[in-house]
């Protein structure tokens, strides 16, 4: 299993805002966050800040950047209770916006390569927390971080939408 994305720029997470070994076998989810912000640079920053005891193994930018912070056999602090399951995908911008083309392609290339990582989990959307596939982050629920509108209507419509066509 390869560790690094090929395609992203790696910024590590300050190592004490990740936990430990990211067993594959037991990867289910991928999660898809937003950052409630739009720089790249404060994304890096708020992952390296050891303060914030918080990261995600990937960012995207509005412009389909992809930076990695943790590399896929650590976990990564995104989604509580979930965080030893999962892979993590933050999205700069807001709940309630729409992922820019660039960075719903960028997002698309990401989770096909991660599929290939993971063959076990679905190039699918869920909203099932307990299921396998591609899910929002507030589908977690208070044991996912409890953050209800994370990623958004909008971006959760965009994935199903794209993946239905693929």
């Amino acid at each position: 299993m390869v560790h690094l994305y090929p395609k992203a720029k790696y910024i590590a997470a300050y190592p004490g805002n990740i936990g430990g070994t990211l067993e594959p076998y037991l990867v289910r989810l991928f999660v898809l966050h937003v950052a409630q912000g739009s720089s790249q640079s404060g994304i890096d920053s708020w992952f390296r800040d050891p303060v914030a005891k918080v990261s995600a193994h990937f960012s995207v930018s509005r412009l389909g950047v992809v930076h990695q912070h943790v590399p896929l056999n650590r976990r990564a602090w995104a989604q509580a209770n979930y965080n030893g399951v999962a892979v993590s995908i933050e999205h700069l911008g807001y709940s309630g916006q729409r992922l820019t083309r660039l960075q719903l392609r960028a997002s698309l290339k990401l989770l096909t390569w991660l599929h290939e990582q993971y063959h076990h989990v679905p190039l699918r959307r869920t909203a099932n927390p307990n299921g396998t596939g591609i899910v929002g982050h507030g589908e977690l629920g208070v044991v996912g971080g409890d953050h209800p509108d994370c990623p958004g209507l909008p971006i959760l419509h965009q994935f199903g939408a794209a993946l239905a066509t693929r």
